[in-house]
């Protein structure tokens, strides 16, 4: 069997090169136009190596602060994700959104004066509780990684990695690789501030994500934008502001992701849960929304905390997947809902904001195709 490969190489590329096909297998800058009507799976010569993979995420983490006054979780936090870590662990990788540096001392950046100022530092021994809690990947390209300006950002990734946790999103810190059962993963995150990797920019986005398509198994890219608050639950068409700065165009952004390479898409920032989306077979969750914020407020759709795990096939296309609905009640982390608020809400949202809507999300949160 492996002679008669050998000589269908070969038989291939004495057929390419009579065609005149010079430079075959380099395909920076190539593959599928941004906005064509096909993901380019081919670029890297994909070929998938499991049947399926289950895919757990969530949307902001901040573990309690230690600015402006002392604002930590009970019980050192260890209670933290107790109602949704074996679902955490259950899955083949686990993703989230860290809010905030993990670092025991450092320089304020900000003003504490204003309405909407907020800084978090978490102390670095909370990296255990993600460890503990089955993460495997955490983004860091969000409004509050800078808060303590580069010290403050480079503890945290040092925290991360010495952790064994991928992290990505900063200039400095664009991708994270793993290899997990067999399976190489690629991970990157977009915020909207200068100091990390932005959705805006299209061509370091595409730089980004194209080059982890040749180089792993499957790529998961999350983001953080959007607007803020309840008001902005729904997903508009354009670009967002929020009290003047540009959060991005979350549709655009996450399109042209996929469009890359990208098999799955999330997003938060918003501190709310928004709709989902099937494009091109492939699951974007717009936001969500807080998952683990203790201290901040949780007051109606700001304390939903959705844990979605998507399974995707080895192409990267969806497969099934559900919303877990928790919510967070204080300080003490997401607890399950038994009302499951927070699929209702997406799946509200899903079918008015989603034309052609291809999903269909189940009272319990299962999320199938139509």
């Amino acid at each position: 069997m492996k002679t008669m490969r050998f000589f269908q190489f070969f038989a291939i590329i004495a057929f390419l090169a009579m065609m005149g096909c010079s430079g075959v297998g380099n395909q920076q800058g190539s593959g599928t136009p941004t906005g064509s009507d096909s993901t380019d799976d081919s670029v890297g010569g994909r070929q998938p190596i499991v049947d399926t993979i289950s895919i757990a995420m969530t949307g902001d983490i901040m573990l309690g602060s230690k600015y402006p006054k002392p604002c930590l979780p009970p019980n050192e936090g260890k209670d933290i994700f107790q109602d949704c870590d074996s679902l955490i662990k259950g899955a083949d990788v686990a993703c989230g959104n860290l809010e905030g540096v993990l670092a025991d001392s450092g320089r304020l950046r900000k003003s504490l004066n204003g309405k909407l100022s907020f800084s978090f530092m978490m102390p670095t021994k909370s990296v255990q509780l993600l460890v503990d809690a089955g993460f495997d990947f955490m983004g860091i390209a969000n409004n509050h990684i800078f808060d303590f300006w580069d010290e403050g950002t480079q503890s945290t990734i040092k925290t991360l990695k010495d952790a064994g946790i991928g992290v990505a999103g900063t200039k400095d810190c664009e991708t994270s690789i793993r290899e997990i059962d067999g399976v190489k993963y690629g991970f990157c995150a977009f915020g909207h501030e200068d100091y990390s990797l932005k959705t805006m920019d299209t061509v370091t986005v595409e730089r980004i994500v194209r080059q982890l398509r040749k180089d792993v198994d499957i790529v998961i890219v999350c983001f953080h934008g959007g607007a803020e608050g309840t008001a902005k639950r729904h997903v508009p068409y354009g670009t967002e502001y929020f009290h003047g700065w540009n959060r991005g165009d979350v549709r655009q952004f996450a399109h042209l992701a996929i469009d890359c390479g990208a098999d799955i898409v999330y997003g938060h920032g918003p501190h709310v849960p928004r709709a989902m989306e099937l494009y091109k077979d492939h699951l974007i969750a717009y936001s969500l929304g807080n998952f683990a914020t203790i201290g901040m407020g949780t007051a109606g759709a700001v304390g939903y905390a959705p844990l979605l795990i998507a399974r995707i096939d080895g192409n990267g296309k969806f497969v099934d997947g559900k919303i877990h609905s928790l919510i967070q009640p204080g300080k003490i982390g997401p607890r399950r809902d038994a009302q499951n608020r927070a699929a209702h809400d997406i799946w509200t949202l899903t079918q008015e904001d989603i034309k052609d809507n291809k999903l269909n999300i189940a009272d319990d949160g299962t999320i199938t195709r139509k």
